[in-house]
């Protein structure tokens, strides 16, 4: 099963354009931040960046996870967001 978290280190990863950038951003180290994006493509099977010298590029597959990651963590926040409002009666 695919963690929000591994997907949300994708979009960060994504969306800074670098693997440098989005490791400042999510206070982690970039290895472990490396080894997350890793994870996913391993679970898919499937490369989801183009590593560049100083940029990492979604490849076609990475489009569409990346669409696909944001609507999955926007339906996350939806659900903790009514988990809070029902416990609040």
């Amino acid at each position: 099963m695919i963690e929000l978290k591994r997907l949300n280190a994708f979009v960060t990863v994504v969306e800074a354009g670098s693997i440098t950038r989005a490791a400042e951003l999510l206070f982690i180290q970039q290895p472990p931040l490396t080894r997350l994006v890793q994870g996913l493509e391993q679970e898919f099977g499937v490369p989801l960046l183009r590593r560049m010298p100083r940029a990492v590029i979604p490849t076609e597959a990475g489009e569409v996870l990346l669409q696909e990651a944001h609507a999955v963590l926007a339906r996350a926040a939806q659900l903790s967001a009514a988990m809070h409002r029902a416990a609040q009666g």
